[in-house]
């Protein structure tokens, strides 16, 4: 997949990119209520591609107009599939043919109807425009189509992860092939940034990027029709604009902003609600493989042991995080078969400064747009200094991170990486993260036998697999799992619903149609 939008996306912990927003669960608006929901995004958004869509704010408006087969139930704390435009499916013995009963009566935005004829042009539109989630289809053999409502997907191989990538929020989407005809010369960019050809609740509206972007409702929605008939986003420029607009009550209330101080100062606001949601977004701190002081495992095992990551995680984080023993992020496999094996050792930290660390100078490199990020960082270095191992903090701008990371020259001995997965199945963490193919192992650190374990596990599906892997990162001290980051919300108490529509998978994404104003 694409390192560098793969890397701005999951930084998600970083980028402070937020979404104001309303809501509540339930029935249409009340009398005299509004009919517009009112968001605000802090920063611009992306052209909203499905098939190029990375960012959280793209996918809020993609996953507003489009749909796929089945996705991630909202509002649950352990990843659940729900039937969406497949009503029911069924999988082989060997995790190779897939057999999906589409749902009846559904109709794209430009009128077409849905069925199987959809599914096999929709995939191969990912893969002709081949950005980040391509890697989702790319294991697709054959799409054939029995009857206009069953389509059977075979494999080239077997891959027990199939079914979480098509509930993936950056899964592939259903896309009307009347509009991909039309629109064939399109490859990923132009139109479909600002047009949409999906089946969701809400349809693109009129989008003047840097300004506004706006969705407006789909009068033939298959599903429950959502309460608010229209939504408009508007690009805000600084926080502090959109707490001023939140608090005049120009705005209604925002998300994803992971920022401690923020949400503090909300919380002392009477007229405002503060949330905070199960999310797999789980900060890392990730050791240079290069670093010429930290080469040995003895040495890095020795630093990760004498940090105090728990009383780090609540110092940075606040309400916002909280600390974790486990290698992934957690509810992905069983916590009995996920914890760290580096135990925590109070006086390591003082025998690497008389040590192997003696008159060393540590570099500790973040994401410059992330403030949880640098808080982590910098909390990091105060033990360091505290203990006599000199340490200081460097932001990197998004555009230099990777390239940074990469070069043994330029790289710092430690960076912060606050990532979460494209979807709850845990092949999905531990390959991107900790194989060097994978698009986020940043140092391209290699640990022995891991990518042969996680090939085997894709295929069995065997959770004993992802025990093994979590076992051999944890030893090799090149990882650490800090924290969980929360997603977030803060809403008018007069609003009720966002208990229901956060997801699992990406902390920053709610699924607009459940909201609707209080009765």
């Amino acid at each position: 997949m694409s390192r560098s939008k793969r890397l701005v996306t999951l930084i998600g912990i970083a980028a402070v990119v937020a979404v104001a927003l309303v809501g509540c669960a339930g029935s249409a608006p009340a009398a005299g209520k509004s009919t517009t929901l009112r968001l605000a995004y802090l920063g611009d958004i992306p052209a909203p591609d499905p098939d190029t869509a990375y960012a959280s704010p793209e996918l809020t408006l993609v996953n507003s107009a489009y749909e796929g087969l089945i996705a991630y139930q909202s509002g649950v704390p352990t990843a659940k599939l729900e039937p969406v435009l497949a009503t029911k499916w069924t999988v082989d013995p060997t995790n190779t043919v897939f057999t999906f009963t589409l749902r009846s009566g559904v109709t794209f935005h430009d009128g077409t109807p849905f069925d199987a004829s959809a599914v096999k042009a929709s995939f191969d539109r990912r893969t002709a425009v081949n950005q980040g989630p391509a890697y989702m289809v790319a294991g697709v053999k054959t799409v054939d189509a029995p009857t206009d409502h069953e389509v059977i997907i075979t494999l080239n191989a077997p891959n027990n992860a199939f079914l979480a990538y098509l509930a993936s929020p950056f899964g592939p989407k259903m896309m009307s092939p009347t509009a991909l005809k039309a629109h064939a010369a399109n490859n990923g960019t132009d139109y479909f940034d600002t047009h949409d050809a999906g089946t969701g609740a809400y349809e693109y509206g009129a989008f003047k990027k840097g300004t506004s972007y706006d969705l407006t409702e789909y009068a033939n929605y298959w599903g429950t029709k959502p309460a608010y008939k229209a939504v408009d986003f508007t690009v805000v420029s600084n926080i502090s604009t959109v707490q001023l607009e939140i608090e005049s009550g120009q705005l209604d209330g925002i998300i994803g902003f992971g920022d401690k101080q923020t949400i503090a100062s909300y919380q002392k606001n009477s007229t405002l609600n503060t949330y905070e949601f199960p999310s797999l977004q789980t900060p890392m701190l990730i050791v240079n493989p290069q670093s010429p002081v930290l080469a040995e495992q003895k040495t890095r095992v020795a630093l990760l042991s004498g940090l105090d990551f728990p009383s780090i995680a609540k110092n940075a984080l606040g309400a916002t995080g909280k600390s974790t023993t486990e290698v992934f992020p957690p509810t992905m496999i069983a916590a009995a078969g996920d914890q760290q094996v580096i135990k925590h050792d109070s006086s390591a930290l003082a025998s690497l400064a008389s040590g192997s660390l003696a008159g060393a100078s540590l570099r500790i490199g973040y994401l410059a747009s992330s403030p949880a990020g640098q808080a982590l960082a910098e909390n990091v270095a105060v033990e360091l200094n505290t203990a006599k191992i000199s340490a200081k903090t460097v932001g990197y701008p998004s555009g230099t991170y990777y390239s940074t990371m990469s070069d043994p020259k330029t790289a710092p001995d430690l960076t912060l990486m606050a990532g979460y997965p494209d979807t709850a199945h845990p092949d999905s963490w531990a390959r991107i993260f900790y194989t060097p193919k994978g698009g986020l192992d940043v140092y391209g650190t290699e640990i022995n036998g891991v990518e042969q374990t996680l090939d085997a596990a894709l295929i069995s599906g065997d959770p004993a697999g992802y025990s093994d892997v979590a076992k051999a990162v944890s030893a090799s001290g090149y990882f650490y799992s800090m924290a969980t980051v929360l997603g977030s919300a803060v809403l008018n108490k007069s609003v009720t619903g966002a208990d229901k529509a956060w997801n699992l998978v990406v902390p920053d994404l709610l699924d607009l149609k459940l909201l609707a104003p209080k009765a």
